[in-house]
């Protein structure tokens, strides 16, 4: 399978989706989705990245020849419901290649779903920052079938395949989260603690010299939790319960998820930033009191999830 001829469609064109379209885009494939019930902001996006708007999933999975799933992990499940309502109306050998941040239990309890309705599934992992996929994006791929997806991408952007169980691909993104949320989550307290002695910028500097390619993953990071705090705390609750299912009873990653909800909790916006970097990101959860106890500081009645910060499942 490659690009060229195929039809993809895309539920739904988020950030991650434009990102995987703007890939899709450059070896000729045709992208389809819907903004049925989506936001403003998706419907931008889609027209951005030259997707033909369909009127409905349905009409969707009537012309893909594969649809890529990439919404927040919460609603992974009620997508690949959504498609096997309607998995009868596509085309003969079409793929469902589920590419959320979920754990390798669902992933491999949605192939079961998808097959049994006649439809391949790929269990497919994306590490990497949207805008730079191309560059430096890995695709993880995993199912008897993720040769088909390898070959859709081509050399557009790194392809791992993981095997033909599905679930596979979905465990290495939680395994790849769990290093580099932990990472942010241990940043972020020693750095507060930096701050409240005034060597905030003596510590990035001392940490930039002795571990360059620690502070390469933070900035590159940690300036984007203004905006996707909240799906990173779903992704961090995906981790851990991956971890139980393993049978251990985790420590760090339960702190790294308890750091990573107090971080959805906070009104990034509300400190009027425009541009972050690590720094400010930084001074703004000091100026919040951010892990001091201070109540006040922020809302902890505000559900991890449901900050305005982060990507809603209508966008």
């Amino acid at each position: 399978m490659s690009g060229l001829h195929q039809t993809v469609g895309i539920l739904y064109p988020g950030e991650m989706g434009a990102g995987v379209a703007a890939v899709l885009a450059q070896r000729g494939t045709r992208l389809v989705t819907t903004l049925r019930d989506r936001g403003e902001q998706t419907a931008r996006r889609a027209r951005s990245a030259g997707f033909e708007i369909l009127d409905s999933l349905r009409d969707v999975v009537r012309a893909a020849d594969v649809v890529i799933s990439l919404v927040p992990p919460a609603m992974a499940e009620k997508v690949a419901d959504d498609y096997c309502e309607s998995a009868r109306l596509a085309p003969a050998g079409a793929l469902y290649v589920d590419a959320n941040s979920i754990g390798p239990e669902l992933a491999a309890t949605l192939a079961a779903r998808v097959e049994g309705h006649g439809r391949g599934f790929v269990d497919a992992a994306i590490n990497g920052l949207a805008k730079n996929l191309a560059t430096s994006g890995t695709l993880f791929l995993s199912g008897p079938r993720a040769d088909e997806v390898a070959g859709l991408f081509g050399d557009a952007i790194q392809v791992r395949q993981l095997g033909e169980q599905p679930g596979r691909a979905s465990a290495m993104k939680m395994l790849l989260s769990g290093l580099s949320k932990g990472v942010c989550a241990l940043f972020v307290e020693t750095a507060l603690t930096a701050h409240r002695h005034g060597m905030l910028f003596e510590m990035a500097d001392s940490y930039t010299r002795i571990y360059p390619g620690i502070m390469a993953l933070v900035d590159r990071m940690l300036p984007t939790y203004a905006q996707h705090a909240a799906r990173r705390a779903d992704e961090t609750r995906e981790l851990e319960q991956t971890a139980q299912a393993a049978g251990l009873e985790p420590c760090v990653l339960a702190a790294v998820r308890q750091v990573h909800e107090l971080l959805a909790g906070v009104d990034f916006a509300a400190s009027g930033q425009s541009a972050w970097t690590t720094k400010s990101l930084i001074d703004a959860l000091a100026a919040e009191g951010f892990l001091t106890g201070d109540a006040a500081a922020w809302n902890p009645a505000q559900a991890p999830g449901t900050n305005k910060n982060s990507q809603s499942p209508q966008d």
